[in-house]
């Protein structure tokens, strides 16, 4: 259940691999922690899940000292704002952040 905690631990977080693509690796592990964590029968993550699974893998997650994701941080990354976090819009929220983070760099 190691990869469930690594999905704690990368996906909200802002990666620091800015200006690159999302390793494969984190990928893969990204894809499989959104199906294991898939409660409802209904394809992405509602904030319910994420919390269930936080429960569910909270020992793992405190081994590996994870942070947990907040709610705030689930909802910034729902970019369509219909509850339900798709794979699709996590990795669209980690690219407009990664270059958000980039610009902010050069700028500042």
């Amino acid at each position: 259940m190691r990869f469930v905690a690594i999905f704690f631990a990368f996906i909200f977080c802002i990666c620091s691999v800015a200006g690159t693509d999302i390793p494969e690796k984190l990928m893969e592990v990204e894809q499989l922690a959104f199906q294991m964590c898939e409660l409802d029968g209904t394809v992405g993550l509602t904030w319910l899940e994420v919390q269930t699974c936080e429960v569910t893998y909270a020992d793992e997650i405190a081994e590996n000292n994870i942070p947990i994701p907040s709610e705030d941080n689930f909802l910034a990354a729902d970019l369509n704002k219909d509850g339900t976090l798709m794979f699709d819009e996590w990795m669209e929220w980690v690219e407009y952040e990664e270059s958000t983070e980039e610009t902010t760099e050069r700028s500042g």
